[in-house]
């Protein structure tokens, strides 16, 4: 599925689903540098990224 691609691509970038909730509350400033362009270039649509933080979790 590409979603789970897309996910996958995140994940290896050390994106943590608390990350990914901080992230889509705007308060990402604390996040590694390599997580937070992983997160800017896939261009998530908010609910792609809260899917994003439950897979995260259960990964």
């Amino acid at each position: 599925m590409a979603v789970d691609n897309r996910f996958a691509a995140v994940k290896a970038s050390g994106v943590t689903a608390d990350g990914v909730r901080r992230f889509a509350d705007g308060s990402s400033e604390n996040l590694n540098p390599d997580a937070l362009a992983a997160l800017t270039e896939a261009n998530l649509t908010e609910s792609e990224l809260h899917d994003l933080a439950e897979w995260l979790e259960t990964a």
